[in-house]
């Protein structure tokens, strides 16, 4: 293969990877504020990483956790729609526009994400996402939005509640599950985040969200935020019980409406929608017994529901979903597509709750190990570094190793130019290349050696080939006297030093600091799914396209960070041997 076809070749599995993660990050921020833009998105990203499998022969396909699960839950999707009473409405936009973009997200986020970094970046497009959704929550609130007329205001039961903001999410129930996910992910990075300032930060985004919160007067998701944080305080910080009780209680000392509506989960009372929740869950309950296989059809559940309506006596409502999760699913895409899906939905969950477990247990085995080596070593370890310590045996060898490899690096310089296969500029200006392809000429390429530019094989560390410049410039006539040269030489070295280990220091924080955002936005993915749990006893959470997709985002981005984890893990396992 010549220079130009790599160099093309190369540009191009550049691009598409460029343009397979900016999609990815653009169905991330677009999610909850232009679902179609955020689809669009999806398509973009499928294609460039389609072409990116064709062209890259070292990009290959991974096996996720729970593939399996995944691909039985769509295909028996697929047959249920076959089944369906308005099967090409259940097929073209139901299956196709919604499943089909489910599954497309779970595969372009969990093949796609392959490093901290891409995790860090994906979840800041998250996030910065739903502080707008939650500014424009607060938008409604403070300028006043007359919800009395909506269908999912009861007048009757709270003739008081003429607020309740909803955002971009259309329901303030949709809107209330998915600011629990966010108040979930941010415990999670909580938990491991150890800077005053960002622990400030993340605290400050919980109050925030949790306001926004109470303004949707939510009451099923504020009682499963509610347990998370109880779950939360007794497991990790009872710190954090004491921050939700002054959120509670402020909340409920500046409006009254928001107690009542709380407290008429656990009195009787005449709020219609907990009587209409159980005559939906029997008639659902039919569905199930009457349709046990592959269910009444993907999204058919407004076109079967009439059939057994045994609770409301106007036929002209329409009841979309279940108002419960489970039994939503399982209605329409019955049991066996029900089990496939909890399979995945309830891994993903205990996966993530207890990797964090998992890392605790293997802290304590390599702590274990330390004292074990110490304690062996007691005797002779000490004497060893008192001996080397109190002598210039460390100073005379540093600066004899920085001689050593400053010589080294001319000589391989050397060779490097004589064996170097790199044509002159006027040479490529002849073969019909442009400045930009002659500057980027130096790039290597894993499979043609020859291409690898000298300058990527010196043995010399940056400081010191840094130095070796300094030395150079600094050996004049009008340099002064031999000592002082020496000295001078003595204190840069010294200094140079002291740079390359604060760099090398700050690029071991930094990747730790990657990694304890994607471990800390795991255990938050799995206190996420378990909010969805609890929201979806009473409610079929899922039923909006946004919180769909965001649970799809989610699923896939804690399997990838397991694999990412896993890859480290066998990094340093063949480091030590």
């Amino acid at each position: 293969m010549n220079r130009v076809s790599v160099f093309v070749r190369r540009r191009r599995i550049e691009k598409l990877e460029r343009w397979t993660l900016r999609a990815i990050l653009a169905e991330a921020f677009f999610l909850a504020l232009f679902p179609s833009v955020a689809a669009g998105a999806v398509i973009v990203g499928i294609l460039t990483w389609f072409l990116r499998l064709q062209t890259d022969p070292r990009f290959k396909m991974r096996s996720l956790p729970f593939d399996v699960p995944v691909t039985i839950f769509v295909l028996i999707g697929a047959m249920s729609v076959f089944l369906s009473p308005a099967r090409s409405f259940s097929l073209f936009y139901n299956y196709c526009g919604l499943v089909g973009i489910y599954g497309l997200t779970y595969i372009l986020v969990g093949q796609n994400i392959r490093n901290y970094s891409q995790v860090k970046s994906f979840f800041a497009a998250l996030g910065s996402s739903a502080i707008l959704v939650v500014l424009w929550g607060y938008f409604q609130y403070i300028f006043g939005i007359d919800t009395a007329d909506m269908k999912w205001v009861d007048g009757d039961a709270f003739p008081e509640l003429k607020k309740r903001v909803f955002s971009t999410l259309e329901n303030p129930n949709v809107l209330a599950g998915y600011l629990d996910v966010f108040i979930c992910l941010f415990l999670g990075l909580l938990s491991k985040v150890e800077g005053k300032f960002e622990k400030i930060i993340l605290i400050g985004l919980i109050v925030g969200f949790s306001a926004c919160l109470a303004m949707t007067y939510s009451r099923g998701a504020f009682l499963s935020l509610a347990i998370i944080f109880v779950i939360y305080g007794i497991l990790r910080d009872k710190r954090i019980l004491l921050l939700f009780i002054i959120i509670t209680g402020a909340t409920v000392y500046g409006d009254a409406t928001f107690t009542d509506r709380i407290l008429s989960v656990f009195t009787s009372s005449t709020d219609s929608s907990e009587g209409l929740r159980i005559g939906i869950w029997v008639s659902t309950i039919s569905m199930i017994a009457d349709h046990p296989f592959a269910g009444i059809g993907w999204g058919a559940y407004k076109f079967i529901y009439p059939q057994y309506n045994y609770y409301l006596e106007d036929p002209n409502v329409l009841i979309y979903h279940a108002h419960n999760l489970f039994l939503n699913v399982a209605a329409e895409v019955g049991i066996v597509g029900a089990l496939a899906f909890f399979w995945y939905f309830f891994g993903t969950m205990f996966s993530a709750l207890s990797s964090d477990s998992d890392e605790r247990f293997e802290k304590i085995k390599l702590s274990f190990a330390e004292v074990m080596r110490q304690a062996a070593e007691k005797d002779f370890t000490p004497r060893l570094v008192n001996i080397f310590m109190t002598s210039k045996f460390l100073q005379t060898l540093a600066q004899s190793k920085s001689l050593l490899m400053t010589r080294m690096s001319d000589l391989s310089d050397k060779l490097m130019d004589m064996i170097s296969f790199t044509p002159s500029e006027e040479e490529l200006r002849k073969s019909g290349k442009s400045d930009e392809d002659i500057k980027d000429e130096d790039i290597s390429d894993e499979e043609n050696p020859e291409l690898v530019h000298h300058e990527e094989l010196k043995w010399s560390s940056p400081p010191i080939a840094e130095q070796k410049k300094s030395d150079e410039s600094e050996d004049s006539p009008d340099s002064g006297e031999e000592k002082d040269k020496e000295k001078d030489k003595d204190d840069e070295f010294k200094t140079d030093l002291q740079k390359f280990a604060d760099e090398t220091n700050f690029e071991k924080l930094s990747a730790l600091w990657d990694k304890k955002t994607a471990e800390g936005l795991r255990f938050g993915i799995g206190l996420a799914f378990l909010s969805m749990t609890l929201n979806g006893i009473t409610d079929d959470v899922l039923f909006n396209i946004p919180s769909a997709m965001l649970m799809w985002q989610l699923g896939a981005l804690s399997a990838a960070i397991n694999l990412i984890s896993n890859d480290e893990t066998v990094k340093k396992r063949r480091r030590r041997k």
